[in-house]
């Protein structure tokens, strides 16, 4: 039993795993260097792909997985990506089948020819059975998880493997006629099968075990080749150029028909500010618009700069140098050009690698391209990762830098892939699209073709490239994915480079900022609930301006209240809150130019401030104020000297009112599919204590520190609801305010009533929501339901 002020509640469980920091480097390249020999011109036109002239079997598909000058070559097939995505355009990714017969579900079916190029999971369970053209024999039957994690003889590890909380295969099974994948006793499951759907009479051998000898000879190949280190060019040398501040410069041209075979790009660490800085475009045959547009580190995979990158085709070395492998046709003339938005010269070294090309290839190949895209993000418009029109090409692949105020829930936002008028990928989750699950649960995982190689509380980086799942258009192409359930989570910092080939012209669907304003992502600042916000309480006038904190300090994300001579006081009203005893936080941008300011309540002076900093650009800093009776009505208020710019972004209030920390917890009860959150189960049916105390099994529990961590005390711990029941005494009948935090939804009733409700899907923060409540003298049952979905309570 516990008095109180206001209602104080949290729950929180297991803290985020270190990321695990492997430096694997499964990346091998063939010796088939050579120097550019000039050749005819060429002029690139459509034609059928020669990729089918000869029957596909699983050799040919293997490798084409290594040997990837293929890659350039016009497609005339289909991609498509059978998904367990939530049919009615939420978030409920996981059970939904194409159909389920008894105990057995329908994952994916298609008609031949075609292959099974990819299956990804979250959580593999039942077992699995893949029918190739004989339907009443599956080729592959086994428990779903021995599938991926080398219980399957031949296939193993990369070409199919567990992957940061997924499992992903790529090993390709074509089929001549039709196939089916089915699970038995799938539960709610996560799944994609990504499907090439061949044109009509293309000659396929279909899978069958046990493999033949090129076969195996084939996957032996794949397999040493992708464990392999990684192999640079021995012949490899570096031109050395100098760009001035603020301008463009062309640092290298060649003449057609050839194919550019390998990029690779060195910058000075101590100009480690250029990989942002310092924009890459190619242009091909004498383009006005260049086919490649994006900050040099962005265009290697990675928005903060080098990191332990080592894909198939794209990434960094471990000394820093960009490398690109994409092979990258032209006909008559390459121009590679570096604009520089630094304040000082830049010096950079680049090596372009080529060899000749038959002109008469060129008419069945199409261009290289990459482009940049970056913004942060807004409600109900999802990410764009690129867009072509009137042209034909393939999407090989993209990766995202990421970066949020607080938390990962962006990741629950879906790739949505449109075709030539149709969807072809739906999604579940952009950590599943990048072959993992669970937020990315053990961290870093690098990949041939795939990886996540960042991972803080609120940032992430991670890369796909597409070979045998290349998405194909014909007409037009318009590849996007979401940021949270349903591209909800707003002001997210996201950049993104996609990579694809296509015929001309290209579509500019992004226009690229000036080099000089790009910056790496700048740490997000956001006040806590509750807290009064400078920018919101304030009218600007002479001397008073809001201004976005991007524009003069290292962070975004809010606006900040900056004050300038002769001006010299800022008050800031204390509204819409209910009378407590909080802790104060001030926060300030402390800079070269500024000040020292007062911080007044009224009239009294919570404290003195020394705002000046030692860096021209501005910090976010956060302030102790002390402990302080809070009322409506009251005034904060900020004094300058006069003589200098001080600038203001709000105060915290941390509520001084005590936890709630006995609590009696009952569960867990299922939320399949989200379900439970609006199940009644039989505690919240309960209307008085004995009812409550009868209606389940309940676990007395001490929350330390006002965090009751649920996750040691209920299997399974997914796709679940619990519930928790406190007692909280008033000394009189009143109105006071709840707060709580969850992860996920949460439900809380006191005494018999619904008084908050809130489907999130989140982290906790303490003090996320609040209520208004009435308490009546004496004894309250407060009862909460929480919820959590996919993946460990965090």
């Amino acid at each position: 039993m516990v008095r109180k002020e206001r209602i104080r509640c949290v729950k929180i469980l297991q803290g985020c795993m270190d990321a695990e920091k492997k430096r694997w480097r499964w990346f091998c390249v063939r010796n088939w260097w050579a120097m550019l020999v000039l050749g005819l011109v060429a002029s690139f036109a459509t034609a059928q792909s020669p990729l089918l002239q000869k029957e596909i079997g699983v050799d040919t598909m293997l490798r084409w997985l290594i040997s990837v000058d293929h890659l350039p070559y016009l497609r005339d097939w289909k991609c498509v990506q059978f998904s367990s995505y939530d049919r009615t355009g939420g978030n409920a990714d996981a059970g939904n089948f194409l159909r389920v017969e008894g105990n057995v579900a329908v994952l994916a079916e298609a008609d031949g020819p075609g292959a099974i190029v990819r299956i990804w999971s979250a959580n593999p369970r039942g077992r699995l059975r893949i029918y190739l053209d004989d339907m009443e024999k599956p080729a592959i039957d086994c428990p779903m998880r021995d599938f991926f994690e080398g219980r399957f003889p031949p296939i193993q590890s990369p070409i199919a493997m567990p992957s940061s909380g997924g499992v992903v295969s790529y090993f390709p099974m074509p089929f001549a006629q039709k196939m089916r994948v089915t699970v038995q006793d799938p539960g709610p499951m996560y799944y994609h099968v990504t499907v090439v759907q061949f044109p009509k009479g293309t000659k396929v051998r279909t899978l069958k075990f046990p493999l033949s000898d090129e076969e195996m000879n084939a996957l032996r190949e794949v397999l040493t080749e992708w464990t392999s280190p990684i192999r640079l060019p021995s012949n490899l040398t570096f031109e050395e150029h100098t760009v001035d501040p603020k301008s463009r410069k062309t640092v290298f041209e060649l003449r057609g028909p050839a194919m550019v075979k390998g990029l690779f790009i060195a910058i000075s660490p101590e100009q480690f500010l250029a990989w942002r800085r310092a924009i890459l475009r190619v242009y091909w045959d004498g383009e006005k618009s260049p086919s490649v547009e994006a900050p040099i580190g962005d265009f290697f995979g990675s928005g903060f700069g080098p990191v332990y990158l080592y894909s198939r085709l794209i990434g960094f070395t471990d000394e820093g140098v960009g490398y690109c492998f994409f092979p990258m046709p032209f006909a008559k003339s390459a121009r590679f050009e570096v604009e520089n938005g630094l304040n000082e010269p830049f010096n950079l070294r680049i090596s372009v690698v080529t060899e000749a090309v038959n002109p008469n290839e060129l008419a069945k190949m199409s261009y290289f391209h990459a482009k940049w895209f970056w913004w942060f993000t807004e409600k109900g418009k999802p990410h764009q990762f690129m867009k072509a029109q009137n042209s034909r090409g393939h999407f090989v692949g993209a990766a995202m830098t990421m970066q949020s105020a607080a938390g990962l829930g962006f990741l629950e936002g879906d790739e949505l892939f449109d075709v030539d008028g149709e969807r072809v990928f739906n999604g579940t989750g952009t950590e599943d699209y990048y072959n993992s699950g669970w937020y990315f649960a053990t961290g870093h995982v690098i990949a041939p073709l795939h990886g996540c190689v960042r991972k803080t509380d609120n940032s992430i980086v991670a890369y796909r490239i597409h070979i045998n799942d290349a998405v194909v258009w014909q007409r037009e192409a318009d590849l996007k994915i979401e940021h949270g359930g349903v591209s909800d989570t707003e002001g997210v910092e996201y950049s993104s480079v996609a990579w694809w080939y296509q015929t001309e012209p290209h579509t500019d669907f992004f226009k690229v900022p000036p080099a000089t304003v790009l910056h790496f992502p700048r740490q997000p600042v956001t006040l806590p609930p509750g807290s009064l916000v400078a920018a919101k309480l304030v009218t600007p006038q002479k001397g008073i301006e809001v201004l976005g904190l991007f524009r003069f300090t290292n962070a975004a994300g809010m606006d900040a209240v900056v004050v300038r001579p002769p001006q010299k006081t800022l008050s800031l009203p204390v509204k819409d809150i209910t009378p407590d005893r909080c802790e104060l936080f001030g926060y300030f941008v402390k800079r070269r130019d500024f000040g020292t300011v007062k911080v007044f309540l009224g009239d009294q002076l919570l404290g003195t401030v020394d705002l000046r900093g030692e860096r021209e650009y501005g910090q976010v800093v956060r302030v102790p104020l002390g402990v302080a009776k809070i009322l409506p009505g009251q005034t904060i208020r900020v004094e300058g000297d006069g003589k200098s710019i001080f600038a203001v972004l709000g105060f915290e209030l941390r509520s001084q009112s005590p936890f709630v920390t006995d609590w009696l917890i009952a569960g867990p009860f299922p939320n399949e599919n989200c379900k439970g959150f609006d199940e009644s189960y039989p505690p919240e049916q309960a209307k008085t204590l004995d009812e409550l105390l009868k209606a389940a099994e309940w676990k007395r529990v001490k929350a330390a520190d006002g965090v009751l961590n649920l996750l040691p005390h209920f299997k399974p711990n997914t796709n679940v609801v619990a519930y928790a029941l406190a007692i909280v005494e008033a000394p009189k009948d009143m109105t006071t305010e709840l707060l709580i935090g969850s992860d996920d939804g949460v439900k809380v009733w006191l005494n018999g009533e619904l008084v908050h409700s809130n489907h999130a899907h989140r982290g906790l923060t303490i003090d996320q929501d609040k209520a208004q409540v009435k308490l009546r003298q004496g004894t309250n049952l407060l009862l909460v339901k929480v919820e959590n979905g996919g993946g460990d309570w965090s």
